[in-house]
């Protein structure tokens, strides 16, 4: 069969609404009943002119309802036997008529008439009917004295009619086919392009993730200031050009206006600073000066997305250095104020002395996978997508961009975007005045330099040669590094008030080795000149890496691990039990309640998403209701690491967060800042690892399953024998995870089913099962998004992709043991025992309910049965009767129609 005749679902081809209006035109015309059903005989319309013979009493009947489905199913199967339309008697003694309804050569539905009878009806038999259906058989003969007589000839005539109507529906569906085939194609276009970028950003984190974790190792060591910048520059380099790779996977985003925008309070002073390592690091051995003219006063704090305007800045500062061979790129940066006092407008200008572009091809600059001038650029790299992804950009956060050129000249690249105002900035002023000298040949950071040094109204001199300036006083001399002769050093060293500021290149290797020398590296800009000459503090970097404290115990620190999944306890507590802490957990805010009654907590991990009561309230509670956890340390654990969600948490009164999956330098890291100083005993080398007896060897098969990224797990959890523990633990919950997910969507309980799919998400990555994280993070964004209609088309994929991890890792924990042999159940063993069910749930023994569910146990089901059993005995342990009716009745029917079919 066609790989695509799984998609051929009659409403997929034709909608419902034309199937119903077709449908009632027929009913109203012939004044018979009709419905249209799909393959198997389930209705897709509402039914049009039912007798009340059928709809009053028939159908009521739980037994009659079934027999007509079945009766349906039975039409359905005539005419896939058939191929034309046929009547046929149904269980009450009714005639109906059925015609199939047909796509590419393959029936799809049917198209089905009838309740009419062709002869006066057998009152005795209609009698023993009602008995049978538990119907009152008075009631029963009265509504079939209404069914309407026909003659044989009619009869013929309306299948006739029906074989019409179908053909015609055969040919929309038809076309619905092509349609759909069609879109099949262009699907194909798009994965296409989306696995080359999926491919591509796989082949350069390979690399990249041993450059980062190289420079994560390298800043543990001791080392001296310079070389702890070179590595910091490595790492954050790094850093963004994963960041980059991310925005080319969510190119498509883009192309739609998807793009997520998500405004947070940043510093844009943090933004422009680490722009300097990149563009420095792209630049290489070029002669080329990056320059950056950033106006002090740009505000201190703004809300905005920090991310996406430092992605802008770095696609247009790396396009400029890309088609410049000399001379400098300039980046300036300044803000205007708009008519709304709580408004500014940033307003950002990247310049270059590049190659320039003809003003005929100008408009080409914004458009996707396009280079101008391509036959003089050839050989110059690139996919032509950072202008247009900047210009988007720009667009969905209300801002614009234009361009300026003049061929051979140059390129001017001008943008402004509106940004909310938190923390106005306040001018550097000069405490006592500064007088100094200025020995710089380079002529682009000579003017950058001087128009910083009189923003503050410095006193500057520009020097030619230290000759020049031996018999005046100073108190600082400013000098490029190959300027700095064996006189000026004696200058200064004699001129004890004179201080000496020595610029140095962006890659320079130049230390200050003299008193009274301090180094600034390229670009020079208003941060680290102010900083230089003591007008403000020195920029801090806020740095998270470890050095030598990272390694630590603390025997005397009680710390509390709240999360509701067992498989994420696991890995927190695995990754900080080296550390000899004495650690509780708990599952649910109930637990957490309880125990921080009993235990005084140094720190507690708080899990965010939580069913019934979350993380946030959890703390609410413990901060509102214990005083003498006014102090204590929470920290979030949670999956949602976006920019700004720090400052939410400690906006609901949490401390920190660690983003899962919970990384072993993270979670150290956050402990050794926030526990009790006084609890915590330094350790001059790593700690040792118990060795456990069932630890597996690197030739362990399970390093080697090769559904799972076993190397990213390790990497995140640092220890084999940890994972293996959290491996266990996954391969535990997949049964019980896979029935509480999939028994949400079936009562379409939307918040639950999003915080399970968050969870499945955190552990999936946690074990290196990355294609089912990926596939449960789309899900939970369409859960907190309400597409309920991407939930329906993802879910079985997801659920099949999750329960297969049993199968798979079944034969790495037989210590669970093999199931017994269970008898393989016939479809009709299968509908005896639901029928035994279904009046046991009738009549609400519960006694009765738990013996034939033990019974079914005895047997083995099919994939499918299998499914329902397992929702079934969910379901039944929740004493859900109206739950178990329905999962017995769809069972049903599916055993039924699958039995029809065959």
């Amino acid at each position: 069969m066609d790989k695509h005749h799984d998609d051929l679902y009659l409403t997929k081809l034709i909608n419902a609404d034309i199937l119903q209006q077709l449908q009632d035109a027929f009913s109203d015309m012939t004044g018979i009943s009709a419905l249209t059903a799909d393959k198997n005989g389930t209705a897709v319309t509402m039914g049009s002119n039912f007798t009340e013979f059928c709809f009053k009493y028939t159908r009521k009947s739980n037994l009659g309802s079934r027999r007509c489905e079945g009766c349906d199913q039975m039409g359905a199967f005539l005419t896939l036997k058939n191929g034309d339309s046929c009547a046929y008697t149904c269980h009450a003694g009714l005639v109906d008529f059925a015609a199939p309804i047909i796509a590419n050569g393959e029936i799809i539905g049917s198209f089905i008439g009838g309740q009419v009878l062709t002869s006066p009806p057998d009152f005795e038999k209609f009698r023993n009917v009602a008995l049978e259906l538990d119907i009152d058989p008075d009631e029963y003969v009265a509504a079939v004295k209404k069914v309407k007589i026909v003659s044989k000839e009619f009869v013929a005539r309306v299948a006739h009619c029906l074989s019409v109507i179908a053909s015609v529906l055969s040919s929309l569906a038809y076309n619905g086919y092509q349609m759909h085939l069609n879109n099949i194609e262009i699907e194909k276009a798009a994965k296409a392009k989306s696995d080359f970028l999926a491919n591509m950003s796989h082949e350069i984190r390979t690399p990249m993730n041993a450059v980062l974790g190289m420079a994560e190792m390298a800043l543990r060591e001791d080392m001296s200031p310079a070389a702890r910048e070179y590595i910091h520059q490595i790492k954050f380099s790094g850093n963004n050009l994963l960041t980059i790779i991310n925005d080319i996977l969510d190119f498509s985003k883009i192309e739609s206006g998807k793009m997520d925008i998500v405004p947070v309070t940043y510093e844009p002073m943090s933004v422009f600073n680490d722009l300097a390592s990149i563009v420095c690091t792209r630049i290489g051995d070029k002669p080329i000066e990056f320059i950056m003219d950033i106006a002090p006063d740009i505000p201190y704090k703004l809300v905005g997305d920090s991310v996406r305007i430092q992605q802008i800045l770095v696609n247009l500062l790396n396009n400029a250095v890309k088609f410049t061979k000399r001379g400098q790129v300039k980046l300036e940066m300044y803000c205007e104020k708009t008519d709304d006092p709580g408004i500014i407008e940033i307003v950002g200008k990247v310049s270059d002395t590049g190659i320039g572009i003809k003003e005929e091809d100008l408009g080409k600059l914004f458009i996707s996978f396009q280079q101008v001038d391509s036959k003089r650029n050839r050989n110059i790299e690139g996919t032509g997508l950072g202008l247009p992804i900047s210009r988007q950009l720009l667009e969905q956060m209300g801002g614009s961009i234009s361009v300026e050129s003049e061929y051979n000249k140059g390129t001017t690249f001008s943008f402004r975007l509106p940004q909310k105002l938190v923390v106005d900035a306040q001018m550097p002023e000069l405490k006592e005045p500064i007088s100094a000298a200025v020995l710089i040949d380079n002529k682009y950071v000579k003017s950058q330099l001087i128009k910083d040094l009189d923003r503050v109204n410095i006193d500057w001199t520009d020097v030619a040669t230290a000759a020049s300036f031996s018999d005046k006083h100073f108190d600082y001399l400013i000098v490029e590094s190959h300027l700095l002769s064996d006189k000026a050093q004696s200058f200064f060293i004699e001129k004890s008030k004179c201080k000496c500021i020595v610029i140095e290149n962006f890659g320079g290797m130049s230390d200050a080795g003299v008193p009274g020398i301090s180094i600034i590296r390229k670009p020079v800009y208003f941060l680290n000149l102010y900083s230089a000459l003591g007008i403000i503090n020195e920029y801090i970097r806020e740095d998270n890496t470890f050095t030598g404290d990272f390694f630590f115990t603390a025997p005397e620190a009680n710390v509390l691990i709240v999360d509701d999944n067992a498989v994420n306890l696991a890995v927190a507590k695995g990754l900080i039990e080296p550390l000899k802490m004495r650690v509780n957990t708990a599952m649910s805010a109930a637990e957490t309640i309880e125990k921080v009654k009993e235990v005084k907590y140094d720190l507690i991990f708080m899990d965010h998403m939580m069913p019934e009561v979350d993380g946030i309230e959890t703390t609410h509670i413990i901060r509102r209701l214990m005083p003498s956890y006014a102090d204590t340390p929470i920290i979030a654990l949670t999956a949602n690491a976006l920019e700004g969600t720090r400052d939410m948490f400690i906006r609901e009164g949490m401390n920190d967060f660690v983003a899962k999956p919970i990384d072993v330098k993270e979670i150290t890291g956050k402990l050794r800042k926030w526990l009790p100083q006084e609890k915590i005993i330094p350790a001059d080398k790593p700690l040792e690892k118990p060795e456990k007896t069932d630890a597996p060897k690197p030739s362990d098969p399970i390093m080697g399953i090769k559904q799972l990224n076993t190397r990213g797990a390790m990497e995140l959890l640092g220890s084999e024998d940890l994972f293996k523990s959290v491996l266990r633990e996954y391969y535990r919950a997949i049964g019980k995870k896979a029935d509480s997910i999939e028994a949400h969507y079936k009562n379409e309980e939307w918040k639950d089913y999003t915080i399970e799919v968050h969870a499945l998400k955190s552990t999936s990555r946690q074990i290196g099962a990355d294609e089912l994280a990926v596939l449960a993070a789309e899900m939970e964004r369409a859960g907190n998004a309400g597409d309920i209609k991407y939930i329906k088309e993802k879910n079985e994929d997801m659920l099949e992709m999750y329960r297969r991890f049993k199968e798979i890792l079944a034969p790495y924990f037989p210590e669970y043991g093999e199931e017994k042999y269970k008898k393989p159940a016939e479809p009709v063993e299968i509908v005896h025992l639901i029928d035994e069910l279904s009046e046991a749930l009738e009549n609400f023994d519960t006694l009765l309910i738990d013996e034939v569910i033990e019974k079914m146990s005895e047997y083995q089901f099919d994939p499918e049965s299998n499914e329902y059993f397992e929702q079934l005995k969910v379901s039944a342990a929740e004493s859900d009767i109206d739950i178990c009716t329905e999962i017995a009745k769809q069972w049903r029917e599916e055993v039924i129609s699958s039995y029809i079919i065959r």
